[in-house]
């Protein structure tokens, strides 16, 4: 597990200062049924050794009730392939939170 440093710590700290009003919005669809979307996302490139970045948003309903970023595993030789590696890397959440 990385250890957080200092200068992070303080962005969290401000971030979380400034965003001590705002509201959390989760709610139902149409017709109040709950529908699990995910959003895959990818950077490309975006670290020093060139590897991309994923990013991933679950909804449920109306709101955010999950977010996980990470380091991909491996280098892309463009942002098409690592949106694909980012969208590959959200399937076992997805079916991992579905047979749960």
């Amino acid at each position: 597990m990385k250890m957080i440093g200092m200068t992070e710590l303080l962005r969290l700290l401000k971030y979380l200062e400034q965003t001590v009003e705002d509201e959390l919005t989760l709610g139902a669809d149409e017709g109040d049924v709950l529908l699990k979307r995910y959003y895959p996302d990818a950077a490309f490139a975006v670290h020093a050794d060139m590897k991309s970045h994923t990013r991933n948003i679950q909804t449920l309903g109306r709101g955010a009730a999950n977010t996980i970023s990470s380091k991909q595993k491996l280098n892309t030789k463009s942002s098409t392939e690592a949106q694909l590696v980012a969208a590959d890397d959200s399937v076992p959440l997805a079916l991992g939170k579905r047979n749960f």
